[in-house]
């Protein structure tokens, strides 16, 4: 029977540490990056980071909609953005969406809003996970979020649970892989400190990074049954072809 293994996506902060990073050299490119945000979670998960006898039962995508009300003034467009990748989105077999909400800031009364705070992203991504692991949900989790303020959920899945269970850190690109794993140990380092563990096993947690080939070699199809990937988040052809395997190009 195969191993099971649930896959947990922040969403924005997949993202933005996406497109924060790849956009640096845009202009020198001459093109953007930020079409690797068009992700089949479910594929990248499946070609790159399940280990052999596993299988990925579930994949919970948290996020909160961007509506015409939480808006933001200098980002005009940005509701049918989110509303055409919430339509990809929702392609993915097997991805359940948990929403959360955003709270706007206002500059003045009946202005449009200058910025606005996500809510309850965080904290349902630690309940769904440390819920569906005392469940018996999976035998090991991905937590895909460079979010610091996952590290004790993730402990607690990995060394708290009555049975605990493995759980890889999945960090979007540019994230120091040594640091986290630096970050984790004296954390996990704390709780032996303040507790009895329940379990002898020292690392529980391992810690990885996401790069280009792997999120080009990921791809949604530009053309879904219900949705056309607009012009913006397309990758040039020359692009796909040196990255992308040929049975993987969305095209």
């Amino acid at each position: 029977m195969a191993s099971r293994v649930a896959l947990y996506v922040d969403g924005f902060n997949f993202y933005y540490g996406v497109t924060n990073h790849y956009r640096a050299g845009k202009e020198k490119r001459g093109y953007s990056l930020s079409g690797l945000c068009w992700t089949d979670f479910r594929a990248l998960a499946e070609r790159h980071f399940l280990k052999q006898g596993e299988e990925l039962t579930q994949i919970r995508y948290f996020t909160a909609p961007v509506t015409a009300a939480v808006e933001t003034t200098n980002r005009p467009g940005e509701q049918n953005r989110y509303e055409t990748w919430m339509k990809a989105v929702r392609t993915i077999a097997g991805l359940e969406v948990i929403s959360g909400f955003y709270k706007p800031r206002h500059e003045a009364p009946g202005q449009g809003a200058k910025s606005r705070d996500e809510k309850l992203t965080d904290v349902n991504l630690a309940v769904e996970l440390l819920l569906d692991g005392l469940a018996g949900v999976y035998e090991r989790a991905i937590v895909l979020s460079g979010d610091a303020d996952q590290m004790p959920s993730i402990l607690a899945a990995a060394y708290r649970l009555p049975k605990p269970r493995r759980v890889l850190a999945l960090l979007p690109p540019a994230q120091d892989k040594e640091d986290w794993k630096h970050r984790y140990c004296w954390a996990a380092e704390g709780l032996a400190q303040r507790m009895t563990m329940p379990h002898t096993a020292p690392h529980h947690v391992d810690v990885g990074v996401l790069g280009e080939r792997e999120l080009a070699n990921s791809l949604l199809r530009y053309e879904l049954p219900e949705v056309s990937c607009p012009s913006y988040w397309r990758l040039p052809g020359h692009y796909l072809a040196a990255q992308c395997e040929a049975r993987w190009r969305p095209v």
